[in-house]
């Protein structure tokens, strides 16, 4: 992010300085940052304002020209984030935190709500009753195997497609009772103090149609002989089996919940995620459980309920619970 780069080397800090606190942003967030930073020094060269020295103002406006264009409230939400990084208010404080641009926002979302993508989500049961189906994993091709293990990574973890491909074999204990994925890799939700440590499963012997132990076992000695030195736990079911990337692990939960009957035009891969925490949480699984598999601190209604710190790993209970109301 050369804006921001600039605007600390303007600073005083040297290279190396600079380098380790751009790594504060994760990828994905430099990413997101980085079109609204262009769009504010185009604006700032059409209105002749030094980027690096705008005022709290100058940043309003800035966001209400993205309002006319128009922009959504999580868009101009996301500028004003990317602006606090380069506009430092005069009394302190950050720009993103300054009382007039809090009030801004508050005006765009009254007139543009961001509301929840889904007001209703699709029932586990359908997709668990197509899993089903996919049986016994010894006679699944590849593919079909490939997508039974992934959705149920998926549902009986409840965690984002980033965590699944994170999931390592040279990371991993697998034995008849369980499978024990060790996180080695910074997530999403990654921060000081705070990191999903492990992923367990837990072997389901009332229906082994729907263990994930049962098909973990399978996948990995499938894919054995073609893995080579590739650890990463999903490869690509055609050649070369080269380890997957996030967005092709959405696109396989995408393909089982089409081949499940559920309408892909409506509901995306994280979907699963809703599904599942919902799923439980009618089945009266313990909200404790359910924050601690989802990753949540907090979230929203489950907070007024449950608010202490969550552990470093996953509950193995939240997967079979799941299972159990399912069946």
């Amino acid at each position: 992010m050369p804006l921001i780069r600039a605007n600390l080397t303007s600073k005083g800090l040297s290279t190396t300085a600079s380098d380790v606190i751009l790594q504060a942003w994760k990828p994905g967030t430099q990413k997101q940052y980085k079109s609204y930073l262009q769009r504010w020094e185009l604006y700032c060269c059409e209105q002749k304002i030094n980027p690096l020295s705008a005022s709290v103002v100058d940043g309003i406006n800035f966001l209400g020209d993205l309002y006319q264009k128009p922009l959504s409230y999580s868009a101009i939400n996301t500028a004003r984030s990317a602006l606090s990084t380069v506009i430092f208010p005069a009394e302190g404080g950050t720009f993103g935190s300054h009382p007039l641009v809090t009030r801004f926002l508050k005006g765009v979302f009254t007139v543009r709500p961001s509301l929840p993508r889904y007001q209703e989500i699709w029932d586990v049961s359908t997709v668990l009753s197509y899993l089903k189906t996919l049986h016994p994993p010894e006679n699944l091709s590849l593919q079909l195997l490939t997508l039974k293990t992934t959705m149920l990574l998926a549902l009986l973890s409840g965690q984002r497609c980033q965590t699944i491909h994170a999931l390592d074999v040279s990371h991993m204990t697998l034995t008849d009772e369980n499978c024990v994925f060790y996180i080695q890799k910074l997530l999403k939700t990654s921060r000081p103090g705070k990191h999903l440590g492990r992923l367990e499963f837990r072997n389901f012997d009332e229906d082994k149609k729907l263990c994930i132990v049962t098909v973990l076992k399978e996948y990995v000695n499938r894919t054995k002989l073609t893995r080579g030195n590739y650890t990463q736990l999903l490869l690509s079911y055609c050649k070369p089996f080269k380890p997957v990337c996030t967005d092709t692990i959405a696109r396989w939960l995408k393909k089982v919940l089409e081949n499940a009957g559920i309408d892909i035009t409506k509901y995306g891969a994280h979907s699963t995620r809703a599904a599942a925490t919902s799923a439980a949480k009618v089945a009266n699984v313990s909200v404790k459980t359910i924050m601690d598999a989802a990753g949540w601190a907090n979230a929203g209604t489950f907070s007024k309920f449950y608010d202490k710190p969550i552990r470093a790993s996953v509950s193995d209970n939240f997967g079979v619970d799941l299972l159990k109301t399912q069946c």
